[in-house]
Parts: C-alpha cells; sequence; structure tokens
C-alpha cells in the first residue's frame, strides 16, 4: 500500500521557508488588513495625483482641491458602500447618478444645459486664455471626467493586477497635459510623482505572498530608473509642443450687427435720457471698435466668441498697459453690444461673446436690464514717449505678419480730398506730430452738431471737410464725421488708424456711480504707434476725451499667450473671476431651483442606501444576533415580517421552507444560543465565514420572492427602520 505525504502547509505570512508561489488553481493567500488599507489609499492617491495635472490649466489652489476630491470622493463613497454589502451595480448607478447631477449643477450656474456645456466644453477649454477662470462652465468637464475615473477605478481596485488606478492616473494626466500643451509639468515632477506612486503600489503591495525584503529590493533600483527616465526627459531639447488649439475652431457665433455710428445723432438729440450707469475705475467706455471700411461706411465685426479667444490677425499689444475695473448697469442703451473700458479679460454677472480683434463685447439677447462687471485693459504709453514714437513700415520685415493693411486701406480718394490731405500733412516729419495735425486740421472752425447730416460716405465727408459753409453738411457734422474725416486723413498719410464709438465717463452722482447719457455718446480715432500700441484722439472741437486718456499707473504688458498681469492701481478693484454665476439680479435664476429639486432626487436614494448600508454593518458587528435582525430585515422587504412573540428557531423553520434556505435555520439557532448563554460565554465579534456565507443565502432568497420591479428597490427600501 502506498503512503501519500501531504506537502506541508504553505506559509501565508511570507516569511517561512515554506514561502512560494501560489499553485494555479489554489485561493490566493489571506490579505492583511493593513495590506488592504495601504492598497485601498494607492488605488485613491494615484488618480488623484494624476488629476492635479489638469489643476495646473487654473492655477492657484481651489482647483487641486476640487479634482482631487472629484477623484477621491466617488471612489471612498463606493469602497465604503460596497464594503457594508451594497450590490456593486446598485451603488455604481447612484453613485453615477450623483456624477450626472453635479454636471447639472454646475451647466446649471453657467447658464446652459448639461448637453449643451459638454458639447461645447473642448472648444471653449482650449479657446479660454491660461490660467483658467474658475467658472462653472469651465469646471463641469475635469469635474465630470475626474469623477468617472474616480468611479471606474473603485469599481477594478479589486483586482489583483492592480492597473486600473495606473491606467486612471494616465489618462488625468495626458488630458491636463493637452489642455495646457505641457506647461503644466514642464520638468516632469508630476510624472515622476506617478511612476513612483505606481512602482510602489505594484511591488511593495503584493497580494501573492512574495517576501516584502525580496519586493523591497526590486523597488529600490525600479525607482531609480524611473526617476532617471523623467530627469533625462526633461532635459532632451525637444521641439514645439504640440497644441491641441491648433486642430479645435472655437465655437463662433455669426451676426449681422449694423454700425452703430448713426445711433450718435439720435443719443445727441436726445442727451438727457440715461443710457447706462457705472461704477468702479473712471475710463471712457467702448461701445465698438470699428477697422473696416468701404468708402460707404464702418463695418462692425460679425464673429463673436467666447472671452479669452485669440485672434491671429491683431497689432502687438503696447509695451505698457493699464487695467480698469468697471460695474455696469444697462438701463435704456437698446442693441447687443456691451460698454466696456477697453480689452475684455474677464466678465462676470452675464453671458458676453467677444470679437477676439477689436475687443468689442456683444449680448446677442439684448443688453436691457443687464448688469455686469467687465475687467479691461488699454494701452497706457507714456506721454513723453510719443512725440519721438515710429508707426510699423508696411515695406519692412518686421510688418510682413502685422495686419496693417486692415487699418490703412481707403478707397481711392476724391482728387479735391487728396489734395486736402496732402496739404495737411505738409511739413511734419513724426507720425505723432502728423496725428496732432490731422487732429488740428479736422477741428479747424468747424461745429459739432447732433442735427447734421449723418453717414461716413466719402462724398458725406468730402461736403464736412471742404464743402461751402452753409450748405447742407458743409463744416458741421457729428463726432461721426470727426472720427471718419481724421481717419481717412490719418489712413492716406500712413498711419494706422480705427474709430471707436464709445462713451466719455458720465456724470459722477453722490453714491459714487456716474450717470451715461445721451451727451456723453462720442465716437474717436486711435493711431497705431510701435511699442505702444492705440493712441486715442479727439478732432472734435470739445476735446475733451484725449483730457480723459487713462491716467492709472501703467503695467508691463504680457506676451498675449499669457494671463494679464495684477492692477498696479491700488484703487482698481480686480475683477472676481471666480464667482461663477454671479447674477445681477435679485432672485435666483430658474435653473437653480431645477438644480435644487435634482438634488433631492438624487440625495434622498443616496442617503438611504448610506443609512440602510450603515444598518447592515451595525448588525454583522453584533454576531448572530445582529445576523438574525438582518433576516428579519428581510423578512419586513419581502412582506412577511416575523411576529414579535414567535421564537427565532420557528421563524427559521418557516422561513427555510417558505423560500427554500436551510440557512435560516442555522441563523436562528446561532442566534437563539447567543441570546441565552451564561454570561461569558455567548460569542462575540463580528460573524464568522459560515455565518457570512449562510446570511448572503437567506438574503438572496428573500430577495428573489420579489417581483422584478421591486428588486432594484430592496437596498433603499426605508421600511426596515419602523422594525
Amino acid at each position: 500500500m502506498t503512503t501519500t505525504t501531504a506537502p506541508p502547509p504553505r506559509s501565508t505570512s511570507g516569511t517561512g521557508p515554506a514561502a512560494g508561489p501560489t499553485l494555479p488553481g489554489e485561493p490566493l493567500p489571506a490579505v492583511p488588513r493593513r495590506t488592504a488599507a495601504a492598497a485601498l489609499v494607492w488605488a485613491a492617491s494615484l488618480p488623484a495625483a494624476g488629476a492635479l495635472s489638469l489643476a495646473t490649466a487654473w492655477g492657484g489652489w481651489r482647483m487641486p482641491l476640487v479634482v482631487v476630491g472629484a477623484v477621491v470622493l466617488p471612489f471612498v463613497l463606493l469602497s465604503l458602500v460596497l464594503r457594508l454589502g451594497v450590490p456593486r451595480w446598485l451603488a455604481a448607478s447612484v453613485l453615477s447618478g450623483l456624477l450626472v447631477l453635479v454636471g447639472y449643477v454646475l451647466s446649471s450656474g453657467a447658464g446652459t444645459t448639461l448637453v449643451g456645456t459638454v458639447g461645447d466644453a473642448v472648444p471653449r477649454l482650449l479657446t479660454e486664455p491660461q490660467p483658467l477662470a474658475f467658472r462653472p462652465d469651465l469646471l463641469v468637464v475635469p469635474v465630470l471626467l475626474s469623477g468617472i475615473v474616480g468611479l471606474l477605478v473603485a469599481l477594478r481596485s479589486h483586482r489583483p493586477t492592480r492597473v486600473a488606478p495606473v491606467v486612471g492616473a494616465v489618462v488625468l494626466y495626458a488630458a491636463g497635459a493637452l489642455l495646457t500643451r505641457g506647461e503644466g509639468d514642464r520638468i516632469g515632477l508630476l510624472a515622476a510623482l506617478l511612476l513612483v506612486l505606481a512602482v510602489l503600489g505594484w511591488v511593495l503591495l503584493d497580494e501573492t505572498g512574495e517576501p516584502r525584503k525580496r519586493r523591497a529590493l526590486i523597488a529600490g533600483p525600479l525607482l531609480v530608473v524611473a526617476i532617471g527616465v523623467v530627469a533625462s526627459a526633461s532635459l532632451v531639447p525637444a521641439q514645439e509642443p504640440f497644441d491641441p488649439r491648433s486642430v479645435v475652431d472655437p465655437p463662433m457665433l455669426q451676426t449681422q450687427a449694423s454700425s452703430p455710428l448713426p445711433q450718435l445723432a439720435a443719443w445727441s438729440a436726445n442727451p438727457d435720457v440715461e443710457l447706462f450707469t457705472t461704477s468702479g475705475d473712471v475710463a471712457p467706455l467702448r461701445l465698438v471698435v470699428l477697422d473696416d471700411y468701404d468708402g460707404a461706411q464702418w463695418r462692425a465685426a460679425t464673429e463673436y466668441g467666447p472671452l479669452g479667444i485669440e485672434a491671429t490677425d491683431v497689432m502687438p499689444l503696447g509695451d505698457q498697459r493699464a487695467r480698469f475695473t468697471t460695474a455696469v448697469r444697462v438701463s435704456d442703451l437698446g442693441g447687443s453690444w456691451l460698454p466696456s473700458p477697453g480689452d475684455p479679460t474677464g466678465v462676470s454677472g452675464t453671458d458676453a461673446l467677444v470679437d477676439p480683434r477689436t475687443g468689442t463685447l456683444l449680448r446677442p439677447e439684448g443688453t436691457d436690464g443687464v448688469e455686469y462687471e467687465v475687467t479691461a485693459q488699454v494701452d497706457a504709453p507714456d506721454p513723453g514717449a510719443l512725440p519721438e514714437a515710429a508707426v510699423p513700415d508696411p515695406d519692412s520685415s518686421a510688418a510682413a505678419d502685422l495686419p496693417l493693411e486692415r487699418y490703412l486701406q481707403t478707397p481711392d480718394l476724391p482728387y479735391e480730398l487728396w489734395v486736402y490731405a496732402q496739404e495737411v500733412a505738409q511739413g511734419t516729419t513724426k507720425p505723432y506730430q502728423r496725428a496732432l495735425a490731422i487732429e488740428n486740421a479736422v477741428r479747424g472752425r468747424r461745429t459739432l452738431s447732433e442735427r447734421a447730416i449723418s453717414g461716413s460716405a466719402l462724398w458725406r465727408i468730402q461736403d464736412f471737410l471742404l464743402g461751402t459753409p452753409g450748405t447742407a453738411g458743409a463744416q458741421e457734422g457729428t463726432s461721426e464725421q470727426f472720427a471718419t474725416a481724421f481717419a481717412l486723413l490719418a489712413r492716406h498719410t500712413g498711419l494706422p488708424t480705427r474709430v471707436v464709438v464709445g462713451f466719455r465717463p458720465g456724470d459722477e452722482q453722490g453714491d459714487g456711480t456716474r450717470v451715461v447719457r445721451g451727451e456723453h455718446a462720442i465716437a474717436w480715432p486711435e493711431v497705431y504707434f510701435t511699442d505702444l500700441g492705440w493712441v486715442p484722439f479727439d478732432p472734435t472741437p470739445d476735446p475733451s476725451l484725449v483730457g480723459e486718456r487713462p491716467t492709472a499707473p501703467p503695467e508691463e504688458a504680457q506676451p498675449s499667450e499669457e494671463p494679464a498681469s495684477p492692477p498696479t492701481d491700488p484703487e482698481a478693484r480686480p475683477l472676481d473671476d471666480e464667482r461663477p454665476g454671479s447674477s445681477g439680479g435679485s432672485g435666483l435664476p430658474v435653473g437653480v431651483w431645477y438644480a435644487a429639486g435634482g438634488v433631492l432626487l438624487v440625495a434622498l436614494p443616496l442617503a438611504l442606501l448610506l443609512a440602510r448600508a450603515v444598518r447592515s454593518w451595525a448588525h454583522r458587528r453584533r454576531g448572530a444576533r445582529g445576523a438574525w435582525a438582518e433576516v428579519l430585515d428581510g423578512l419586513v422587504l419581502a412582506g412577511a415580517p416575523a411576529r414579535a412573540s414567535e421564537p427565532a428557531p420557528s421563524v427559521g423553520d418557516r422561513v427555510a421552507m417558505a423560500y427554500g434556505v436551510p440557512e435560516a435555520t442555522t441563523l436562528a439557532r446561532a442566534a437563539d444560543r447567543s441570546a441565552f448563554a451564561p454570561p461569558g460565554e455567548a460569542a462575540t465579534g463580528g460573524l464568522d465565514g459560515t455565518e457570512r456565507a449562510a446570511l448572503r443565502a437567506v438574503r438572496r432568497g428573500l430577495r428573489r420572492s420579489l417581483p422584478w420591479w421591486r428588486r432594484p428597490a430592496w437596498a433603499l427600501d426605508p421600511r426596515v427602520f419602523r422594525r
């Protein structure tokens, strides 16, 4: 007879001589609780670290907290609920709904729908200036992406291969790298952190019983190699990084807005009509910037996009710029354009689009009753630099990439007007001197009259400049004719020029606000000087605008792709870009009420789910008696509650017969023994493996007795709290 000797027991600690790899088909050794907790922390921290790459596009300290929370919170909630015994599919479904609700709330704060916000998310994120503003419409996608990754990682974190946390971290890191063109982690510190975390998790948090010392020996060289690779990559010269902005067209709105110049006569004819009020920094306010003239009229821009969109056909910014923040409340302005103290860098309180070339703000829905706050920048050159200032030479190589033709283009002038332009510029040697000569010549002895014939056509400007006094339109006009005449003469003599329709700052009131009326409307020309930017001129007989040029201490101009520098004027109030969904109205938007209702619809099931899970966890902590309490809860949900006077063994026998679960008898007798055992002999602590399996079988049998359409509500049913 052959005797077979059983192999020695395999050590599960990994430290004894019998330790070795698990054979195929054998169960994995038990994972120590401390190792499991460390693995859970590692699985959450790796994608959270990857999400920091996204946060670098915003800057500041708030966005890192948001994206890390978006990763960790669903991860922790799902892990907790699963450990409390809630079915995985149900917990994942509820948390997925919660993520959608978060996106809906953020979209409501942005004044759009969730589908619309997500649909425009990529173009909007890629066309906004960085650092990105902390606005709801810009937070929806990173929050949803981080939350979805965290949820998926949590669903897969129980796998021994531990690939999901690494994949999640790579996805979030890559998203941030694309959003920032790699500028967020330029020297690779975050990439090195991810590599270190991945190696530590894969090597040190092993669940196969590999000796810890051996795993530590493997981890050291791997970490050295990983850090070396990242460090070497950061030192290798690289070509221009891929810019996703180059392949994404920003969302643009096409509009057929007419020129506001004819409106100047109407405003001048009603000088006391209140158009809007302002508060904050004092500066002339632009309404529309006009740079396209065809000999008949000035044309306003027809394409508008999200604030921050970059234009390729703009003149370079001046070396010195001033920043102003102004709050505006529109009363009777009309139209769709919004006043701004300069090139807008931020708007709160309303949804506004911008013409990226001129900085003109547009609200397609109209402006009546709109309240908003706008921060803008204007060129503010040193007056002492103007006399020697130059203008770009169209024939030079330095001006090859500049859109000079747009600002120098004029139709063929009538001969008399051509001669007049030559006479005005005669004797001037410097561009600024020539601009002043044109300003004085246009002003001349002409009259500013709101009753003058309107229009910007060549024939109207010729009558305005050269007509015989006393004839219609001769030697008198609104600021439309004064500004257009200056622009035509300046362009003809080589000065890049544009026309701005806007308003003087208005009359100051006792409360510090300013009221802008029809009498404050004006058009003025601006000339571009190299390194100084756009400089305003006022050829009207009352040149008050020039005296009101921005006097705030200038700030150094930043490259166009960089964020605006902070204000240097101590009285200038910086725009609070981080007030998402701020509203000028006194009531809450309707979307907020819908969002609140949605929160209740999802929060209530989630609260019930957590309450039931905590109740089940507390029951299982009580051992056999707690397991029997779970059975009694199941009977309530199955519609067959036990009578309070019925003994546990009797109930167990009845459940075993009615539902085909003999395990109910085992649990009932164990609970009976625990309840009536002498003091000190009752079992303490949680359930053992046999009792846990029996409880799962009983609950499964009770749940199967329900109709299919009632089973999904099993983990949410609140009736058990009445037992």
